[in-house]
């Protein structure tokens, strides 16, 4: 007789625009144990021939020394691959939550409830116990289909699909990074695109998804400094350890102009004949040499951080004061382009916050193997918060 069970690790897999995130973790009494990280790069041009083999291969490369087989695989859709919604729905006499939820997400839901899947958690019941307020979430079936042949491909069954953005809320919540009467504002930064992850008393209360992204950053590099992408991102790392008052020294060059007027002044035969320059009638310009200074790292962000910080104030503005009247106090930062420095800076002159942080997710209620894939998660751990969350959450349900 076969014996089943269920298996006691938890895979959460990140598939991003830019990389792929991995985190197997385990339950050492009520704290969160991570026995192993993963992390592959996705081959750009890969990825606009064939997106599937693209994250396949990074995958494959993000779980070496993980064990997927026996372990419970939860992963994400993007935030702009679903709608998150929450609404408050009113029970009729003996009617489930869930007759309720699928009598009333049409009215939510901006897409024919064919093309979508439905998920719903409660997070409020009204004085009236006939009502009650939900977190409902619809993602398309092309986007779950989409992610169900990287895994095949990978020969891996995932047993949970959740969104990105909620995976943050997950993480932030599971390390303790919540207050009680405060309001937060969660921004999880992507390659391609962004979310802001509204935190009102703890609670989950607005999701906007942001096109902008860590690309919008690298695409001014490359831009400026006629560079790739490989190297915009080198440049961007060397600079976030740099300090405010760092600045590029000045290069001295000639214009081509001058280089020519040298090289015929160089090439001319002269005659022991020839007069002299003083016996001529004319003033000779001087040769100049003009100083160039590249623009620093900082200074190329410039315009890109403009957009971010109109992207994020329309996101203030709606849950401020339209949502709830009460303003943002704490924004946490979570990515890997998070440890940036001048992003923080820029959203505390922008927003007048009291507090600008990177989520740090080496709390307490972790506790770390001695494994030597742990020193990027250790390195920056922010970059892993989605991963993070999506194994968490496993972790509640095995």
């Amino acid at each position: 007789m076969l014996s089943f069970s269920r298996p006691k690790k938890v895979i959460g897999i990140d598939l991003g625009a830019h990389s792929v995130k991995t985190l197997q973790i385990s339950k050492q009494g009520r704290k969160i144990y991570i026995e192993e990280a993963g992390y592959a790069e996705i081959d750009n041009e890969l990825a606009v021939a064939d997106p599937i083999k693209a994250n396949t291969d990074a995958l494959l490369v993000a779980l070496t020394g993980l064990t997927p087989k026996q372990s419970y695989i939860v992963s994400a859709l993007p935030g702009n691959t679903a709608v998150v919604r929450y609404p408050k729905i009113t029970l009729k006499q003996n009617e489930t939550i869930a007759s309720a939820v699928q009598r009333e997400s049409s009215q939510h839901i901006p897409f024919d409830l064919n093309e979508v899947l439905l998920s719903w958690d409660v997070i409020a019941q009204e004085s009236e116990e006939s009502k009650v307020q939900i977190l409902l979430v619809a993602a398309k079936n092309d986007a779950i289909n989409s992610r169900l042949r990287i895994f095949q491909a990978c020969d891996i069954a995932c047993s949970v699909f959740d969104i990105d953005s909620i995976a943050v809320y997950n993480a932030i919540e599971r390390c303790h990074l919540l207050h009680p009467e405060e309001s937060i504002a969660i921004f999880d930064i992507g390659y391609s695109s962004s979310s802001i992850h509204f935190v009102c008393n703890m609670k989950s209360v607005f999701i906007r998804d942001l096109m902008w992204g860590a690309k919008d950053i690298l695409d001014a590099i490359v831009k400026e400094r006629k560079c790739d992408y490989k190297q915009a991102e080198k440049e961007l790392i060397s600079a976030s350890k740099e300090t405010k008052t760092d600045h590029p020294e000045a290069v001295e060059i000639a214009t081509p102009e001058i280089a020519e007027a040298e090289e015929a002044i160089i090439a001319e035969p002269v005659s022991p004949l020839a007069p002299l320059d003083e016996e001529f009638d004319i003033d000779r310009p001087p040769v100049e040499v003009v100083s160039f200074t590249p623009k620093s790292i900082r200074e190329i962000m410039v315009s890109p951080m403009n957009r971010m910080v109109s992207e994020v104030r329309r996101s203030f503005d709606f849950y401020e004061h339209q949502l709830y009247e009460k303003p943002v106090q704490r924004i946490i930062l979570c990515g890997g382009i998070s440890c940036y420095p001048l992003i923080g800076e820029t959203l505390v002159e922008e927003f007048n916050v009291d507090t600008v942080e990177v989520a740090d997710l080496m709390s307490q209620e972790v506790l770390l193997s001695n494994s030597k894939s742990l020193e990027i998660f250790k390195e920056h751990s922010a970059k892993f918060t989605v991963a993070f969350g999506l194994a968490a959450r496993g972790l509640s349900e095995i």
